[in-house]
């Protein structure tokens, strides 16, 4: 036995050698991850990307180390990245199709990477944003990580949230926090492969850094808005230093893959300190390239790529076109983990090969651009409304914001027109030339048209595959009974809406009327009698009959002049069902009163005895 292992090692070096053509140098079978993510930054928000105003030396050092890609696409929004990023799949496909409001759930069934390398004997840690799922089942700690740190979104000074479930607050800023937890966890597991995953919040807004970091930039002259958001990406890159000084201080640099990019593109606004002037856009925008976060455009879009592990990937530039879909695909290569566990087909594809300057032949990935503005006709339809199966059959491929990109051609479709320098769209279509045209100056639709015309096709094509497939757009089933003693059903997540009722990021609103309504996918783990709660952000509903109706248990009540309200109780049986909340009359003397916060529905075992008005939840 032991000579048939001998001999099956010496075969994984021998090949991992000869497959390594460019130097020559054995690959490790299992190598260390760290996976770096920004939020919010841009491709030009980075010196080595010749912004003139901001220093990041840490990161410019490792972009030199680095294979870089300088035609890598994310999404436009941060939970749809996120989703296809730990997955390697579409993020319709996950049920992840935007951010808040129930839409950045991804579904219990999914696959994530750390399940996958946790199952092939890797430690898997995560710290910062996560933005995949804010209630049981859906938390990293749920999804294959030994450890996290969920962070509060978007607490910059004094960072708290959950770590490994627990309730923890720290007095520190949050980039020096997750770097902190991250390099702790290295250092228990460095005996171990390991799967780190760092996920900064940075620069999302509100803009705001310690004074150290935001100083240099008010000396040059700058606002403090501009201070600050320069001073967070600094601070970022700082702590980025700490943890790549880690790895070359315990020599885990040349067995560990880094990989870094950001979730999306720039944004130009914090709730703060007020947006950018025009002048300060375009400098934070060197390349003058179109769009923003939330756009398809390339700035919207395009981000930072930088993969290093020591001396085995010779530090270069790529100039081929990869996806963020791409990264799990790669990961399981080069750590040599099979996806057994998932019926899940990975959309991606890895590119390996380009990392060991196999950079010549086809590349035949299409990617479809999903916005997390999906367009409805459905009555009272936004960018939170469940897509249910009325919303879904109002779906209409000509109203969408989508396109398609190859390595050659973009085909935007409805693409934002907002400022000047963008092409005029035709039959609104913009077809772009990427690699004539990185800045997506010209449209190409009428002098190109078999190519429009086979990129249309294919573009609707993958439209109605994505919006008919089983799994798309699909709502939070709420796990209620299960290892916390409280459940959560957020108000603001449900799987079908009617009447008057109005999805918002953080809060159901517009329920006025009998008949107004909201549903509720649950998965009941523990038969119990359960002590219903209502939580509002307000007390505007004051006055209104509700019910709530499952598994044949019907509760009546109405809302109080109380944030939060116990309403009643229900004993539950095991398995999947369907919660219905419902308008039953307006008492209210105001005859516009509304429910403009219902925030949560939550159950407690009725033998617990809990202080719910206390009891911490992720938000």
């Amino acid at each position: 036995m032991k000579s048939l292992l001998g001999r099956q090692t010496r075969l994984l070096s021998f090949l991992a050698l000869v497959c390594f053509s460019a130097n020559c140098i054995a690959l490790p079978e299992q190598p260390n991850i760290l996976l770096i993510t920004a939020d919010d930054l841009g491709f030009d928000d980075l010196s080595v990307h010749k912004n003139p105003l901001v220093s990041t030396p840490s990161l410019d050092q490792l972009a030199q180390q680095s294979v870089q890609f300088s035609d890598f696409s994310v999404t436009p929004v941060c939970a749809t990245t996120r989703a296809s990023l730990l997955t390697g799949r579409h993020f319709y496909k996950t049920g992840v199709s935007g951010v808040h409001g129930g839409r950045d759930y991804m579904r219990l069934e999914e696959t994530l990477v750390s399940e996958l390398l946790q199952k092939t004997g890797y430690a898997t840690g995560t710290w910062g944003k996560w933005h995949i799922g804010k209630s049981e089942g859906y938390l990293p700690w749920d999804r294959g990580f030994d450890q996290a740190y969920y962070a509060e979104l978007y607490r910059h000074q004094s960072s708290s949230g959950f770590f490994n479930g627990k309730s923890v607050k720290h007095d520190k800023w949050v980039s020096e926090v997750v770097t902190d937890y991250a390099i702790e966890f290295m250092q228990q597991h460095k005996q171990q492969p390991f799967f780190a995953y760092v996920s900064y919040l940075a620069p999302h807004e509100p803009w705001l850094a310690p004074e150290h970091f935001t100083q240099p930039y008010h000396d040059k002259g700058e606002r403090p808005a501009i201070a600050n958001l320069y001073g967070m990406i600094s601070e970022m890159d700082f702590h980025i230093g700490r943890l790549l000084d880690y790895l070359d201080k315990s020599g885990l640099s040349d067995n560990t893959l880094v990989v870094f990019l950001s979730d999306n593109g720039p944004w130009w606004d914090s709730s703060n300190l007020g947006a950018m002037t025009k002048q300060e856009w375009l400098t934070r925008n060197p390349s003058k390239m179109n769009g923003n976060k939330g756009q398809s455009w390339q700035n919207g879009i395009r981000s930072p790529l930088f993969v290093r592990m020591g001396r085995h990937f010779k530090a270069s530039t790529v100039n081929r076109y990869v996806n963020v879909m791409d990264i799990t695909p790669t990961l399981l290569e080069l750590t040599s983990t099979p996806n057994i566990g998932s019926a899940k087909q990975l959309d991606g594809e890895s590119f390996v090969p380009f990392l060991k300057g196999q950079i010549d032949g086809e590349n035949n990935r299409v990617s479809y651009i999903g916005s997390h503005d999906v367009i409805s006709h459905k009555s009272k339809f936004n960018q939170w409304t469940p897509i249910d199966k009325v919303a879904r059959s109002k779906m209409e491929f000509d109203s969408q914001l989508v396109g398609l990109r190859n390595e050659k051609y973009k085909l935007l479709l409805n693409p934002s027109i907002d400022r000047a320098g963008y092409p005029t769209p035709a039959d609104n279509y913009v077809l772009l030339d990427m690699q004539s045209d990185p800045l997506e100056r010209q449209n190409l639709y009428a002098k190109k048209p078999e190519v429009a015309r086979k990129m249309k096709s294919q573009l609707q094509q993958a439209f109605l595959e994505l919006r008919d497939g089983k799994t798309s757009f699909s709502p939070p089933v709420y796990l209620i009974g299960g290892d916390n003693p409280v459940s959560v059903i957020n108000g603001f997540g449900p799987s079908s809406t009617g009447g008057n009722t109005l999805s918002k990021a953080h809060r159901l609103t517009g329920l006025k009327s009998a008949g107004d309504f909201a549903q509720y996918a649950v998965r009941i783990l523990q038969e119990n009698l359960y002590k219903i709660y209502i939580k509002q952000t307000n007390t505007d509903a004051a006055g209104l009959d509700f019910s709530l109706r499952l598994q044949g248990n019907i509760v009546q009540s109405q809302f109080s002049g109380e944030l939060l309200q116990e309403v009643g109780s229900m004993m539950l049986q095991q398995g999947d069902a369907t919660l219905n909340f419902e308008i039953l009359a307006n008492q209210s003397i105001k005859p516009w009163a509304e429910v403009t916060g219902l925030r949560r529905i939550i159950l407690v075992p009725a033998e617990h005895k809990i202080d719910v008005a206390k009891w911490k939840l992720p938000d």
